[in-house]
C-alpha cells in the first residue's frame, strides 16, 4: 500500500528547524515536497558545520530529507510568479518566515485560496499571527526562555539551562505537521482547505501543560528539578560509582521494589516516606539517602538489582550509545541513505510506524537548486527560457556538491 500521504503537493518556504521539520515529516510519510529555497545561499543551515563529506550541513541534512529542491530570488517578480505557481498547484504551502514576509510578496492566503480553495496554508511563526508580538522574530534559544521552560530546566542551585534538543523548534514543527493532517481530514468533508497558524510560543506552551496547570492549581510557581521530577526523589538520576543511572520509581509498588533493591526495607515503616505526600515534602532528606546508596556500586550491579524489582531504570545514555542499542537498530531509527557522489550519510529514521503503508528514507536532502530545472521543464519552461532567467539571477541552477572549508557551527 502507498505512503498515507502520496499524491499530496507540497510546498515548503522555510528555514533551519522549523518549517523543514514539518515538511520532512510530511515527505517521510510520501508527499511531494518541494523546498524552495534563495538564489546564491539557500537555507541558513547549509552553512551550519559539521558537515558530511565537507559537503552537506548536519543541521541542513537532519530536517530537509525526501524534499526536491528548487532555487528562486524573491526578491523578483519572475522569481514569485513561479513560487505562486507551484503554490497554486499544491495542496498545502508550509513556511516558517515572519509574519507578513510571504504576504508582502503577494503570496497571502487569501489571495492564493482564491485561485486554490483547496490549498492548506500553514504557517508556523514565532509568536503566532495575531498579538502584539505577532511580528516580532523568535528563535529556540529566545522561546525556551519566554515560555517558560528554561526557568524548570537546570540545577536548582545552579543558572537557568537550555534544554539540549531544540525543542521549541522541533515542537513547532510538529504541531505544524500535525494542524496540516487535521485540515486535510476536514478537506476530505468540505473540499475546503484553510489556513493553519501555529508558533513555537504555543507549541512550547502546549508541551509544558503539566507545569501550568500545577501553576494553577497550587499558586506555586515551579522551578528547576535538575534530573527529575519537580516533588518525586524516586524518579530523577543518581551518581552510580561508574557512571549516571536514571531511577523511574513512580508509584507505590515502585517504591517498594526500590527499597527492596537497596536493601532498605525499614524505609518503608518510616514515616517520613510512608507515601508520595511524604517522601515529596522529606525529598531532600530522601534523596540523600538514595544517593548514599547508589555510589556504592557500578551502574550494571544496580540494573540488574532494580529491573529483578520491577523498578524502571536507564544508563543516562550519551548519543553514541544511543545509536548501538539493540532496541534502537530493530525499530530502523537509524538509517543510512546515499549522497550521490560523496559517500552515505546516518541519520535518525521515521518516527511512526504503519503496518499497511509505511514511509521511507526516498531522498537525500538535496542540493541547493538541485530540482530547479527538473520542476521548472515540469511546469512547462522551456530549457532556453531556464537557461534565461538563470542567467538573470531570478533562479539557482544545481551547481553540484561545494566543498565548505570554514563556516560558523550551528546555534545548536
Amino acid at each position: 500500500m502507498a505512503a498515507p500521504l502520496t499524491g499530496i503537493k507540497v510546498v515548503e518556504i522555510s528555514v533551519a528547524m522549523a518549517g523543514p521539520f514539518c515538511g520532512m515529516l510530511l515527505g517521510d510519510y510520501g508527499a511531494d515536497v518541494i523546498k524552495i529555497e534563495r538564489t546564491g545561499v539557500g537555507d541558513d543551515s547549509r552553512a551550519w558545520s559539521p558537515y558530511f563529506h565537507g559537503a552537506m550541513g548536519y543541521y541542513y541534512a537532519a530536517a530537509n530529507r525526501n524534499k526536491k529542491g528548487i532555487a528562486l530570488d524573491l526578491k523578483t517578480p519572475e522569481g514569485v510568479e513561479i513560487a505562486r505557481a507551484l503554490i497554486e498547484d499544491a495542496d498545502v504551502l508550509v513556511h516558517n518566515y515572519r509574519v507578513g514576509a510571504l504576504e508582502r510578496l503577494g503570496l497571502d492566503y487569501e489571495s492564493l485560496s482564491r485561485v486554490n480553495p483547496r490549498l492548506i496554508y500553514c504557517a508556523i511563526s514565532g509568536f503566532g499571527a495575531t498579538g502584539p508580538l505577532s511580528k516580532e522574530p523568535a528563535n529556540d534559544l529566545f522561546m525556551q526562555a519566554y515560555a517558560g521552560s528554561m526557568s524548570i530546566t537546570g540545577d536548582p542551585e545552579g543558572s537557568p539551562a537550555k534544554m539540549g534538543m531544540s525543542v521549541a523548534d522541533v515542537g513547532g514543527g510538529m504541531f505544524g505537521a500535525i494542524g496540516v493532517m487535521m485540515a486535510l481530514e476536514t478537506r476530505h468533508r468540505t473540499g475546503r482547505g484553510q489556513r493553519v497558524d501555529t508558533s513555537l510560543l504555543e507549541g512550547h506552551m502546549a508541551m509544558l501543560a503539566q507545569f501550568f496547570t500545577r501553576y494553577f492549581a497550587s499558586g506555586e510557581v515551579p522551578g528547576p528539578s535538575g534530573s527529575g521530577a519537580l516533588t518525586s526523589p524516586t524518579y530523577r538520576a543518581y551518581q552510580a560509582s561508574d557512571q549516571w543511572i536514571v531511577i523511574s520509581a513512580f508509584n507505590q509498588r515502585m517504591w517498594k521494589g526500590l527499597c527492596a533493591a537497596l536493601e532498605q526495607s525499614s524505609w518503608l515503616e518510616d514515616a517520613r516516606f510512608i507515601d508520595p505526600q511524604m517522601r515529596s515534602l522529606n525529598r531532600r532528606l530522601l534523596i540523600q539517602m538514595i544517593g548514599d546508596e547508589i555510589i556504592k556500586q557500578p551502574l550494571s550491579y544496580w540494573e540488574k538489582r532494580l529491573q529483578a524489582n520491577d523498578v524502571p531504570c536507564s544508563p543516562v545514555n550519551t548519543i553514541d550509545k544511543v545509536v548501538t542499542q539493540p532496541q534502537v537498530q530493530a525499530r530502523d531509527m537509524v538509517q543510512e541513505i546515499e549522497l550521490e557522489g560523496l559517500g552515505m550519510m546516518s541519520m535518525a529514521g521515521l518516527p511512526i510506524k504503519f503496518s499497511e503503508s509505511p514511509g521511507a528514507v526516498r531522498l537525500p536532502p538535496p542540493r541547493l537548486g538541485q530540482h530547479t530545472a527538473e520542476i521548472l521543464a515540469e511546469m512547462g519552461y522551456a530549457q532556453d527560457r531556464i537557461q534565461t532567467l538563470a542567467e538573470q539571477g531570478a533562479i539557482g541552477l544545481d551547481p553540484g556538491w561545494v566543498k565548505v572549508e570554514a563556516t560558523p557551527s550551528s546555534p545548536g
